[in-house]
């Protein structure tokens, strides 16, 4: 015990330290580049603002990198100043230093899970909505939209405008299918407003899928149509969802513009993601068996780190083929993982035996 909470003080110092570190200088990064745009649609306050609402979101990110800079830090440590060679005498092979790491990394592993799968969603929406408001005080004039499509149920619906609340829409195209995927008619309204009796559409144009018009109708009501914050949820996407929302996604229990490719992947990634810190830190131990003499060599800090870094771009690489369909999610998801904890671990069995 007394050795783990020696080694668990050290490994979280550094963890913190490396992720602040990380986090600030992303954020810096951000700024610079969307200062002048937050500042003309608010002030020095709205600055902290963006920056806030963005935190979440970056220390999520950032996590799996930190541990690998800490492990590495760490084991960097204790080799240098001989503790790692005491312990290793005393009959204590690196293996279980690293097992004695591993309550604090499970710490980092649900953090990273709680910023990114329940934090996270709730700034990112928070920022898309303040984003939206202060639309007309951007520095760049307003220009038309991009024309928003999703799919609700068996229809497929295109949007012009949406309003900050969701609950008015221009521009509104639906094509409502059969149950073969098949396109019943092309309806054209110039607006819809959602009020506590559902959708009306207005100035309402009905065609057959060859084009001709059928009718034309001042008001339709629309009780097909899904709700409004599942509008804005599409009109305004965000980086990060939870589970929850992901899972309706996937059982099509809510309007989405995405393939049910997407969403399987967005789920394999968030369990997946509960691996990354341990693997991160399986690959930092081999900087443990580096030796004082003249200052340590770099080799193997600099093998943990190409490892670490293609961990993180293999595992990127994968999962935004995943999320296009073009290769299954399971795999997409935990090709890396898998890959580069044997790859850890061989090194690790290696070094050991050496």
């Amino acid at each position: 015990m007394i050795r783990r909470r020696y080694l668990s003080r050290l490994f979280l110092g550094r963890l913190l330290a490396a992720l602040l570190g990380l986090a600030a200088l992303i954020q810096l990064l951000d700024l610079l580049d969307r200062a002048s745009e937050v500042l003309h649609r608010g002030g020095l306050l709205d600055l902290a603002r963006y920056a806030g609402l963005r935190l979440p979101s970056v220390l999520g990110q950032m996590v799996p990198l930190a541990v690998l800079i800490a492990g590495m830090l760490t084991l960097r440590r204790l080799a240098m100043t001989l503790e790692m060679t005491a312990l290793r005498a005393a009959g204590i092979p690196v293996r279980r230093v690293l097992v004695m790491l591993l309550p604090a990394c499970a710490m980092a592993a649900v953090a990273q899970a709680l910023l990114l799968g329940i934090v996270a969603p709730r700034t990112e929406r928070a920022l898309a909505a303040w984003w939206a408001r202060t639309e007309s005080r951007a520095l760049v004039p307003d220009k038309k939209p991009q024309r928003v499509w999703l799919r609700a149920g068996s229809q497929i619906i295109g949007i012009d405008r949406v309003s900050l609340d969701g609950t008015q829409l221009q521009g509104v195209l639906l094509v409502p299918r059969s149950a073969d995927a098949l396109a019943l008619a092309r309806i054209e309204a110039g607006s819809a407003e959602h009020t506590s009796a559902g959708w009306t559409l207005r100035d309402v144009r009905v065609a057959e899928p060859s084009g001709a018009v059928l009718a034309r109708q001042a008001l339709r009501p629309w009780p097909e149509g899904p709700p409004p914050a599942e509008i804005l949820d599409v009109a305004r996407p965000t980086e990060a969802q939870d589970p929850w929302w992901l899972l309706r996604a996937l059982r099509r229990e809510k309007a989405v513009d995405r393939g049910p490719a997407f969403y399987q992947t967005r789920l394999h990634t968030m369990a997946a993601r509960l691996l990354g810190p341990f693997v991160m830190l399986l690959l930092a131990a081999a900087v443990a068996f580096d030796v004082p003499r003249r200052g340590g060599g770099m080799a193997r800090p600099l093998l943990a780190l190409c490892l670490g870094l293609g961990f993180m771009l293999l595992g990127g690489l994968l999962g935004a083929l995943g999320e296009a369909g073009v290769i299954p999610a399971a795999l997409a998801v935990w090709t890396a993982p898998i890959l580069f904890a044997a790859i850890g671990g061989s090194l690790l069995i290696r070094f050991e035996e050496q």
